[in-house]
């Protein structure tokens, strides 16, 4: 009689603050949030010249990153030795001429669900064409649409930004529709200097703002 033999084949799990960064193409499972993750593989997000110690932008994919490494040349950098702000990085000392800077994140497996997870963040009072932490790289995506909120002490505002950037023109466009329970001062705008595509507000309240957002991103090429 043959015999019969049963495999069973899980993934790394454990507590999401346990989450480590995955290898290109494993899957993690955060058991206490139900959040699934995939690792990748190491994404370029610029070159040293050996004075520039700003300028260098995560892609949006790595928007919500649970667990991130920086190199620059091949060598895992010492997160002492950046800051990290939205997807904005900045370097302490500036990488060298040549070097090639990447980054290694992993990437939310989103989950149908009758409940959504948006990206939320703290707009600070009296921000003046600052940014909001969502940034995009226009050479790969240039067209944003975007649901969000705004609370402050202020009221309730629920709305949608369609923005995006002509590549051959340089030019950009933002509209934001929106409806609110009372006047929220907030003025959103984008950057396209460069090659990113940044979001950016105004506050005329100087409150501050929880701003809570989901979006859908494309190329129009």
């Amino acid at each position: 009689m043959a015999d019969t033999r049963l495999s069973k084949i899980t993934v790394r799990k454990g507590n999401f603050s346990d989450l480590p960064l995955l290898d290109a193409g494993e899957i993690g499972y955060a058991t206490d949030v139900r959040r699934l993750f995939i690792g990748n593989s190491a994404v370029s997000i610029g070159t040293g010249d050996g004075t520039k110690t700003s300028g260098f932008i995560l892609p949006i994919e790595a928007n919500k990153p649970t667990i991130i490494t920086i190199s620059v040349a091949g060598v895992v950098v010492n997160a002492a030795t950046y800051t990290l702000s939205g997807n904005d990085i900045n370097f302490a000392t500036a990488p060298a001429n040549g070097a090639a800077v990447t980054a290694n994140f992993n990437n939310e497996i989103e989950i149908d669900s009758n409940v959504t997870l948006p990206s939320s963040v703290e707009l600070a009072a009296n921000g003046s064409s600052a940014q909001t932490g969502f940034v995009t790289n226009s050479a790969l995506y240039n067209i944003v649409v975007m649901d969000y909120t705004l609370e402050s002490t202020n009221g309730v505002r629920i709305g949608q930004l369609r923005f995006g950037k002509d590549i051959s023109a340089s030019t950009g466009t933002i509209s934001d529709n929106y409806t609110e329970t009372a006047a929220v001062g907030i003025t959103f705008s984008i950057d396209i200097a460069g090659s990113a595509m940044i979001l950016k507000y105004t506050d005329a309240d100087n409150l501050i703002a929880k701003f809570k957002y989901t979006y859908q991103l494309w190329n129009s090429n």
